[in-house]
């Protein structure tokens, strides 16, 4: 009798155990959708000024997840040196250019930039930008997929030796010193599909 009372306890822990997670896993869904009624969403036109950064009129956006080379850096393939920073820009303008562009989010960095995901007929920008090889991970897990792909083929910035962005404004004292680390439910509503609608 009491190896089996002993089972049944071991049975309501687990069982217990599990309502726990379910309710806390339900909340953080519940929380990220609520999150979602504040994002702010935009499509259309936009300039590309760097890599990571976009503006349409006097608002300026953030990629989430990512840090690409600053405009100015620069990146070496074996003896050449090469504009890595300038041609991140380009491939974020051949994205921006995609049909039904848009991008939202729900908070801001120190500069009032929005922190946004972007999304290009459809394609994840931020992760096409770390395929690409011209923008490396920076956010929890997000994308490490997809900078393991770049730097195994060899893609963008990986083909050579590079300066991670951050340390690259770092020593050269730029503006923008911090990369913006998504929310957690930010994170969690991009993983679910919710970020564009």
């Amino acid at each position: 009798m009491g190896r089996n009372g002993g089972r049944r306890r071991g049975f309501s822990t687990f069982r217990d155990g599990g309502l726990f997670l379910a309710a806390v896993f339900l909340g953080i869904l519940i929380a990220a959708k609520l999150d979602q009624i504040n994002s702010e969403t935009h499509s259309g036109r936009f300039f590309v000024i760097d890599g990571d950064t976009l503006s349409k009129g006097e608002e300026r956006f953030r990629l989430l997840g990512i840090d690409a080379p600053e405009l100015s850096q620069t990146c070496r393939r074996g003896a050449e040196t090469w504009p890595c920073g300038e041609e991140a820009r380009r491939v974020l303008q051949r994205l921006v250019v995609a049909q039904n562009f848009s991008c939202s989010g729900s908070s801001r960095d120190r500069y009032g930039r929005l922190l946004v995901y972007c999304a290009a007929g459809g394609r994840d920008v931020s992760a096409e930008m770390v395929s690409a090889g011209f923008a490396v991970a920076s956010g929890y897990f997000q994308f490490s997929g997809e900078q393991a792909a770049a730097r195994r083929d060899a893609r963008g910035i990986w083909a050579g030796e590079f300066e991670k962005p951050s340390e690259w404004r770092r020593e050269h004292r730029a503006a923008d010193i911090e990369t913006p680390a998504a929310g957690f439910l930010t994170v969690i509503r991009h993983l679910l599909g919710w970020s564009h609608g």
